[in-house]
C-alpha cells in the first residue's frame, strides 16, 4: 500500500474558513496554527493537521499522534505516513511500511545551496539540463527529502553527503539500494516524491478538496 493525498490550502488563507477548520482539529495542533504570525503559515499547518485527521479517520486509526525528535510525526498503532508542504499545497503519503514524501515549487529554490544539496555527479546532471535546470535541482530534491524523511532523518544526515540520481537517456533517474523512489505527478511548478519499500507498490495518487464550510475534505 502507497497511498498519497494532496491537498490544494489555498481556501484556508480565507480567515473564516480557517477558523471553522479549527474546530475539527485537535486542540495541539490548532495552537500551532495560531503560533504562526503569516496567513500562509496558518494554512499550511491547518491543511496539515487536516490531512492527517483524514488519515486518522480514513484507515480507522484509534492511537494518538506523537513526534521523534527529528521532527516526523506517527500514530501510535497506526500506519506509517509522512507529510510535507511548500506554497499552496500539502501532501500526505501512507504506507504499511515507512514513507518519506517531500513537495517543493521549482521557482523556490536557491542555486547557490545547490553544491551543498547535491554530489558532483548530481550537479553535473544538473548543470546539463540547460533551461530545465532548476525544474531537475527541484525534482532531485524532492527524491533526497523523501529518502532522508523514509529513513526517518529528515536533514540530520547531510543530503549532499549521498547520491540518489543516475545519469539516464530521459535525463536522470532516483534510486537507493532497498528502496524506490516515485515521482508523483504535482500541481504546475512543483515537483514531488515519495520513497518507499519496494513491496509498497506503485503510488495512488487522489487530490482533496476543502468543503466549502472548512471543516471536512473530500
Amino acid at each position: 500500500m502507497l497511498d498519497c493525498y494532496f491537498l490544494d490550502i489555498s481556501p484556508l488563507l480565507n480567515g473564516g474558513i480557517l477558523v471553522n477548520s479549527l474546530t475539527v482539529l485537535p486542540k495541539d495542533r490548532t495552537m500551532n496554527v495560531l503560533s504562526y504570525g503569516s496567513p500562509e503559515d496558518r494554512a499550511r499547518s491547518a491543511g496539515s493537521g487536516m490531512l492527517i485527521e483524514y488519515v486518522r479517520n480514513e484507515y480507522d486509526v484509534k492511537g494518538r499522534l506523537k513526534v521523534d525528535r527529528f521532527g516526523k510525526p506517527s500514530f501510535s498503532g497506526g500506519p506509517p505516513f509522512s507529510i510535507a508542504r511548500s506554497g499552496s499545497y500539502t501532501i500526505i503519503a501512507v504506507s504499511d511500511e515507512p514513507v518519506g514524501v517531500d513537495l517543493a515549487r521549482s521557482s523556490s529554490l536557491d542555486a547557490g545551496t545547490f553544491p551543498f544539496m547535491f554530489t558532483g555527479e548530481e550537479l553535473s546532471i544538473i548543470n546539463g539540463s540547460g533551461r530545465w535546470r532548476r525544474v531537475a535541482a527541484c525534482r532531485m530534491w524532492t527524491g533526497k527529502e523523501s529518502y532522508l524523511k523514509a529513513l526517518g532523518k529528515n536533514l540530520s544526515l547531510d543530503p549532499g553527503s549521498f547520491e540518489i540520481a543516475k545519469p539516464h537517456r530521459s535525463g536522470f533517474v532516483m534510486e537507493r539500494p532497498g528502496w524506490t523512489i516515485h515521482e508523483l505527478k504535482a500541481p504546475k511548478g512543483y515537483c514531488a516524491s515519495v520513497c518507499a519499500s519496494p513491496t509498497a507498490g506503485t503510488p495512488s495518487v487522489k487530490n482533496l478538496f476543502l468543503s466549502d464550510d472548512g471543516m471536512s475534505l473530500f
